[in-house]
């Protein structure tokens, strides 16, 4: 099952976009004080935080192409 993103403003998405990348770095640096295994976890989710920024800034080249070109059409493949 595909969810369609929800109606949001571009600058609402890049807030969300910026916020998860803010998120990976805080993420990435506190995981020099814990222990290996802790590490690996705050990696993972690292890791998924920047991910879903990549598809947030995806989505964001969309709506920029779609508003430059009205005819192409965007879908929430």
């Amino acid at each position: 099952m595909t969810l369609s993103p929800p109606a949001l403003a571009p600058d609402d998405w890049r807030r969300l976009r910026d916020a998860l990348r803010y998120q990976g770095r805080d993420l990435h640096h506190r995981s020099y004080a814990v222990t290996s295994r802790r590490r690996e976890l705050l990696w993972e989710e690292m890791d998924r935080c920047l991910a879903l920024a990549d598809r947030i800034e995806a989505h964001l080249e969309q709506l920029s192409t779609a508003a430059l070109d009205p005819e192409v059409e965007t879908t929430g493949d």
